[in-house]
């Protein structure tokens, strides 16, 4: 999409670094130089939604099934967000990303509870996904995810995300290994760039709720079904 080689990257790194430009004099920091853009662009495409990137998939939910199979194109580490919608709604709801160990049934390892809607989702084993409580209705689920990189080891491969995200972020882990002066100002332009891309869009697996940001209402019913109580 973005038209840029890995060759290409490399030379933009060198130059956000401050490092030489010619072959000859780079030759030996070339290999880490690739492997960090690589990894770089890996890590950005883990912790964030990329728009051109989403892929969406809807399973259908049967009742009192909680283990569902991935689908050949979107398997774990691709799923962003996962959603319930009950049979008959039109409305879909946000799945929380994390089984409480006490909804694991102590004998059997399956659900502890039923419950006419599903409210958390979590990997079941490599090919598998379950929800909790177990759905005493049928109804969709929707995975929400990326389709995966593109092979970027080759200097001719492409790379898949924003050219200019991978370079800053690259170039920031190299003046920060050289204990470079200006390495917090390029950090800060790296995730000035990244805001103005893609805003607060992370994935939703690795959002962190600061304690005590949000007073809870009172709660009453079943916990995990009617509400999600509080960690201790």
């Amino acid at each position: 999409m973005y038209g840029k080689t890995l060759a290409d990257l490399v030379t933009a790194v060198r130059a956000e670094a401050g490092h030489a430009l010619t072959a000859s004099q780079g030759l030996n920091a070339l290999e880490t130089i690739k492997y960090i853009i690589s990894r770089t662009q890996y890590e950005l495409w883990v912790a964030r939604q990329w728009p051109s990137l989403i892929l969406r998939h809807d399973i259908a939910a049967g009742s009192g099934q909680y283990i569902y199979e991935y689908p050949t194109d979107l398997g774990f580490h691709q799923i962003r967000e996962v959603f319930w919608a009950p049979s008959g709604s039109i409305r879909w709801t946000k799945l929380e990303f994390g089984i409480p160990e006490e909804c694991y049934s102590a004998q059997t390892g399956g659900n502890t509870t039923q419950g006419p809607r599903a409210v958390f989702w979590d990997v079941a084993d490599e090919t598998h996904f379950r929800v909790w409580p177990t759905p005493n209705n049928g109804g969709p689920i929707r995975l929400k995810g990326m389709k995966p990189l593109a092979p970027f080891v080759a200097d001719t491969d492409v790379c898949t995300l924003d050219p200019t995200a991978i370079v800053l972020f690259s170039a920031v882990e190299l003046l920060s290994r050289a204990k470079a002066a200006d390495t917090p100002e390029k950090e800060k332009k790296a995730q000035r760039h990244l805001q103005k891309l893609l805003g607060n869009d992370v994935s939703a697996k690795y959002k962190v709720t600061t304690l005590g940001a949000t007073r809870r209402p009172h709660m009453t019913g079943t916990p995990y079904i009617d509400y999600i109580p509080p960690s201790s």
